[in-house]
């Protein structure tokens, strides 16, 4: 049923933890996985004025490190499952290069912070994004909370 499986990361917490669900299921199910590492534009990230313009490159060039690094750890706990994976580095608005993906695929495995409120209304959530919009089915994988002893 599921044969191939888009896994997009950003590298945070919730994130990893959905790397790791989608590659377990991948596993159970002999799926090959794609991880997808969306860079978005700087301008899209902060407010660009006469003093940050300068660091445009640098910080480009930072979101792109950060980028391979997750996909890397990604990639390092597909081959300790033996999981087949490739990883992508793509550039763009992270849902729609996510929805755009997911075309390809028969199933997208995404992490949410887990935001509500306020929070989620001002930092909006690339995973409801491509809830709403993908073409195929979406499983979010939600970090558990720690538990207090």
């Amino acid at each position: 049923m599921y044969r191939r499986i888009l896994i997009p990361t950003d590298g945070s917490a919730p994130s990893e933890a959905a790397v790791k669900a989608g590659l377990e299921l991948a596993q159970s199910l002999g799926a090959e996985v794609t991880l997808l590492y969306v860079v978005e534009p700087v301008v899209a990230r902060i407010l660009i004025g006469p003093e940050t313009v300068p660091y445009y490159p640098e910080l480009s060039r930072d979101l792109e490190v950060a980028g391979k690094q997750a996909l890397e750890r990604a990639r390092g706990f597909a081959e300790y499952l033996g999981v087949p994976a490739q990883t992508e580095l793509k550039q763009g608005s992270a849902a729609q290069v996510i929805v755009e993906e997911a075309a390809g695929y028969d199933l997208v495995v995404m992490g949410t912070h887990g935001r509500s409120g306020l929070d989620r209304l001002l930092l909006g959530s690339v995973t409801q994004k491509v809830l709403q919009r993908s073409p195929k089915p979406v499983l979010v994988v939600r970090m558990s909370e720690p538990s207090h002893a």
